[in-house]
């Protein structure tokens, strides 16, 4: 992979993959909870929207079908700290996928009544949300976690929010936040360099100064519980322990332990609560890493009767990890699980476009595979049981729930429990 730098300081992750027949183009940009304030959470992501709505030459009905013709996929997406916008297409369009990113980026009308009709869309999409237990206890579980600190607000915020925005208000938040230093375009597959390169300095014509500050430290030690009600058939439960970002020393070792605890069918948590125990059909667990913060996540979704027993299990089984630390089979399996997991997650244009971009964006410098390979590799046993003891500490535990469970109920009283052990 190779990184150029625009006429106008936007820099550019290339990668070329001549055996392919694709190419995919993605511009991401420094756009997430952490550039947003109360007023204006969720901007980022309606922005997301927005650049769908219509540009000077192009209606919307011609954005989404200039790629469908073609037999690509246009799509974007927004996360707690990056916003992305990425067309897939055969190679010899790369034309047409780059003209249109940068259409859409710099030449969008935001139409007032296209404004009012979006806003009713992502007020579904909110909707839609709240309607998805599990999502919404993964949501309620950042805010726990994260409390005031920008990584705790939402991505789809509120409808009120949502409401409130308009064109003065979007142009503003783009003028500060969209500017070269904040912006990386990632390409990979099989094209010719230089063309694309040339082309992107004609087209992306960005301008701005300055940069973005990163998303800050989070100095918070103990988190919160909450639990919604929601009259459904399932508690859908979430446990948050302290984690780290991308780029600590420990991250890798981490990843392991999360994988190890509930990554698979064969991990310990989905061997022991519903292969031996048969009390839950979803269990595991994952790292979620930031660029400087992370919380590794434990997920069960259980009949209301069996929640609290369910966390027995969860505890028990985090304690003797704790306890006993990992088995040599454990070590050696969760280091080629890892591997594996990386490499073949990275066999198409678009999954190579997509960490690239995130990576170049958010940590400035994109490891080569066979320089995460290596890291990978050098993890001890030892590092990660030390990882576990550090990492699973109930005493910092964050926790939410969305079901029948109330705070009178077994399972909050155990989890209260727990965090004062």
């Amino acid at each position: 992979m190779q990184v150029y730098k625009l006429n106008n300081g936007i820099r550019v992750a290339s990668e070329k993959l001549p055996y392919l027949k694709s190419i995919s183009v993605g511009i991401w940009v420094g756009a997430g909870c952490f550039t947003e304030n109360e007023k204006n959470n969720g901007i980022s992501h309606f922005i997301e929207h927005m650049l769908f709505k219509g540009t000077k030459k192009r209606s919307a009905a011609e954005i989404a079908g200039c790629i469908d013709a073609l037999g690509g996929v246009l799509n974007a997406f927004t996360a707690k700290e990056c916003t992305c916008f990425y067309v897939n297409i055969l190679s010899e369009h790369y034309g047409v996928a780059i003209d249109l990113l940068c259409d859409m980026l710099i030449n969008s009308r935001f139409d007032k009544d296209d404004i009012a009709r979006e806003a009713g869309v992502v007020c579904e999409e909110i909707a839609m949300v709240e309607d998805t237990p599990d999502d919404l206890a993964n949501e309620n579980l950042a805010r726990a976690y994260y409390g005031s600190h920008p990584l705790g607000q939402t991505i789809f915020c509120s409808a009120e929010n949502v409401r409130s925005f308009s064109a003065d208000m979007i142009k503003e938040y783009m003028n500060r936040v969209y500017v070269p230093e904040n912006i990386v375009v990632s390409v990979a597959g099989n094209y010719d360099e230089k063309a694309v390169i040339d082309m992107l300095n004609e087209k992306l014509t960005v301008k701005g100064f300055g940069s973005v500050e990163k998303c800050p430290l989070l100095k918070k030690e103990k988190g919160d519980i909450i639990f919604v009600q929601k009259d459904i058939e399932q508690v859908n439960l979430c446990l948050g322990f302290p984690g780290m970002g991308q780029t600590a020393e420990n991250y890798f070792a981490a990843t392991m332990a999360g994988n190890i605890l509930g990554g698979g069918m064969s991990s310990r948590l989905f061997q022991r609560v519903r292969e031996k125990n048969g009390m839950t059909y979803a269990i595991y667990s994952y790292l979620a890493a930031n660029v400087n913060s992370g919380m590794l996540t434990v997920y069960a979704g259980m009949n209301q009767n069996q929640a609290a027993d369910v966390l027995d299990l969860i505890a028990d089984e985090i304690e003797a990890m704790r306890r006993s630390g990992i088995t040599d089979k454990e070590y050696t399996e969760a280091k080629e699980q890892l591997k594996g997991g990386f490499v073949l997650g990275l066999e198409s244009a678009g999954a190579r476009m997509n960490r690239n971009g995130k990576v170049l964006l958010l940590n400035g410098r994109v490891l080569t595979q066979e320089e995460v390979l290596r890291e990978i590799s050098d993890v001890s046993k030892e590092e990660i049981n030390k990882t576990v003891a550090g990492m699973l500490d109930f005493s910092r535990l964050s926790a939410a729930s969305v079901g029948r469970c109330s705070r009178g109920d077994a399972l909050y009283k155990k989890l209260t429990a727990l965090k004062n052990c």
